[in-house]
C-alpha cells in the first residue's frame, strides 16, 4: 500500500465561519474514521498490484481498489488494453502529487490539500488598471470607470446585493458537503491570515483533482474537489497582493474544463459566483477585466450568475 503523508494549512478568516467549519468536520468524522475504506479482510487488499508511471515515478496500488472507483481505470487495468497486459499504465495528463491524493482518496474517500507558501512581503499597492471599462452602476463592487467625477448609486441596494451574494456563496457549502464524511486525520480548511501567505497551489490542487475526477469519469471524487475547494475560497481573505492566486485558478479551470452542463454542481458557476462576492477587490486588478473579454465563457458564467442574483433582489 503506498503511504502518503502530506499537509494541509490552517488559521481563521472569522471566528464564527471557521468554528462552523470546525464543528461540521467533528461531527463529519465522528461517525467514523475511514469511514468507507475496505475492511481488512476484503478481497481489494489480495487483489494484484497495478502499476502507474506519473512523471516518471512508479507508483503501485492495489489493482481492484483502483478499479473499482472509475470504468476508465477499471478498462486500463482489467480491459483489452496493452496497459492491463503490460500490469502497468503511464499517465502524462496528471500531475505527481495530485495522483498521491487521489491514491489517498481511494482507501480513505478524503485526501489532504496541498500546503500553502510563504512569499517575500511586497510593499507596493496594486494599481486600478488604468484602462477604462466601466459598468454604469458600481453594485458594491467597485469601478473598472477612469472617470473621476462619476459617483456611487445606490449604495444601500450595493451593499446588499453584495452581501447576498456572500451569504449565498457560503449556503453554498451546506448543500456541496450533504453526504459527505470526511475523514478526521486530515486538517480542515484554514483561511489565511497575511497577505505573504501564497494559495496558489492549495486552490490548484482542488482544482486539479476535479480536473483528474473528471477525465476519469470518479463523481465521488469530483464532488469532493469541488467542496474543498469552496469551502477553501469561502474562508479566504482576499488581500490586493493574492489576487494573482485567484486569477491562476480562473485561467487554470477555463483551460481545463468543458462549458457548464450540470448547473450548480460544476465548478464554473461556483467560481462565477465567487467572483461576485470579490468583484470589488478583484476589480482594483485589471487583469480581471482582461480575462473576462479574452475569455467568453468565464464572462458568460459570471452575466448569468449575476443576473440570477439580482432578479432576486
Amino acid at each position: 500500500m503506498l503511504v502518503v503523508v502530506s499537509g494541509a494549512c490552517t488559521t481563521q478568516y472569522n471566528s464564527r465561519m471557521s468554528s462552523e467549519l470546525h464543528s461540521d468536520r467533528l461531527a463529519e468524522g465522528a461517525a467514523s474514521p475511514f469511514a468507507r475504506m475496505p475492511s481488512p479482510d476484503s478481497s481489494i487488499f489480495s487483489s494484484k498490484p497495478f502499476i502507474f508511471i506519473i512523471q516518471g515515478k512508479q507508483l503501485y496500488v492495489h489493482a481492484a481498489l483502483i478499479a473499482d472507483c472509475s470504468e476508465p481505470l477499471d478498462r486500463m487495468i482489467n480491459g483489452h488494453l496493452s496497459e492491463a497486459q503490460q500490469g502497468f499504465a503511464i499517465l502524462e495528463d496528471v500531475d505527481e502529487g495530485t495522483f498521491v491524493r487521489f491514491i489517498r482518496w481511494a482507501y480513505s474517500k478524503d485526501y489532504p490539500a496541498p500546503e500553502h507558501a510563504l512569499v517575500e512581503s511586497c510593499n507596493e499597492t496594486t494599481e486600478t488598471s488604468k484602462d477604462a471599462c466601466a459598468f454604469d452602476e458600481d453594485f458594491g463592487w467597485g469601478t473598472w470607470s477612469t472617470k473621476k467625477d462619476k459617483k456611487k448609486k445606490n449604495t444601500g441596494q450595493s451593499s446588499s446585493l453584495k452581501g447576498s451574494l456572500r451569504e449565498s456563496f457560503i449556503m453554498q457549502y451546506d448543500l456541496l458537503s450533504s453526504g459527505h464524511t470526511f475523514d478526521p486525520s486530515i486538517p480542515g480548511p484554514r483561511g489565511n491570515v497575511a497577505p505573504e501567505e501564497d494559495y496558489t497551489e492549495v486552490f490548484l490542487g482542488h482544482a486539479r483533482m476535479y480536473v483528474f475526477a473528471e477525465k476519469y469519469d470518479i463523481q465521488p471524487l469530483k464532488t469532493l474537489a469541488l467542496l474543498k475547494l469552496h469551502r477553501t475560497l469561502s474562508i479566504f481573505t482576499l488581500f490586493p497582493e493574492r489576487i494573482g492566486d485567484i486569477m491562476t485558478l480562473l485561467k487554470y479551470v477555463y483551460a481545463n474544463t468543458a462549458e457548464t452542463v450540470d448547473g450548480n454542481e460544476d465548478i464554473r458557476p461556483m467560481l462565477a459566483h465567487y467572483i461576485g462576492t470579490e468583484m470589488e477587490t478583484l476589480s482594483k486588478d485589471g487583469e480581471i477585466k482582461d480575462i473576462m473579454l479574452d475569455n467568453g465563457e468565464m464572462l458568460g458564467d459570471f452575466l448569468k450568475m449575476f443576473a440570477s442574483r439580482v432578479s432576486c433582489q
